[in-house]
């Protein structure tokens, strides 16, 4: 694998066949080890010594860690072993609004979406029937915000994009209200 400049890859969600359902982005075990495989193990670095190599500005292109966001379950019951047995140390980052007293339901939401429905468009479908506003309309006036982020992100549908742009635009309490 060749790139320009030093990266990390950011891990969300991984799925297996006991209690962590394939979702969106979601990879399996034996992803996470072709993964690796692909990429080279020798160009896998260590978190301290990426981080290291980073502080003193010697990182070569070539340079690759792990980094996983926001702490979930699935990461230690699923990605943990895979890491351990490989042993490749990798940055965990945590969401720290618990520690200022606020929550954030998103890995709940996720939850939901995975567990009670079929399939993400059937989700889509009935979060839209309690909007009350016209969403043709809104959709029309973002059809360029919708359009710039179906070419930075690909890996999404449009619909997929249309729930981001409405749920960002919307009050993050009217979202968890709906």
């Amino acid at each position: 694998m060749q790139s320009k400049f030093p990266q990390g890859i950011m891990f969300h969600h991984f799925h297996d066949k006991k209690k962590h359902p394939i979702g969106q982005g979601s990879i399996s075990k034996d992803d996470f080890y072709r993964l690796i495989k692909y990429i080279g193990k020798k160009n896998i670095l260590n978190a301290e010594e990426f981080l290291d190599k980073y502080i003193k500005n010697k990182l070569k292109n070539t340079d690759t860690t792990f980094t996983f966001d926001d702490t979930i379950r699935c990461q230690f019951d699923i990605a943990l072993d895979v890491l351990e047995s490989t042993k490749i140390k990798a940055f965990f980052f945590a969401y720290t609004s618990v520690y200022e007293g606020k929550s954030d339901n998103m890995e709940l939401f996720r939850y939901f979406r995975l567990n009670f429905y079929d399939n993400i468009n059937l989700f889509y479908k009935d979060y839209y029937k309690v909007i009350d506003f016209n969403l043709k309309k809104f959709f029309q006036k973002n059809q360029k915000e919708i359009l710039i982020r179906k070419k930075k992100f690909p890996f999404y549908s449009i619909m997929d994009i249309k729930f981001r742009v409405l749920r960002d635009a919307m009050s993050p309490k009217d979202y968890h209200l709906i």
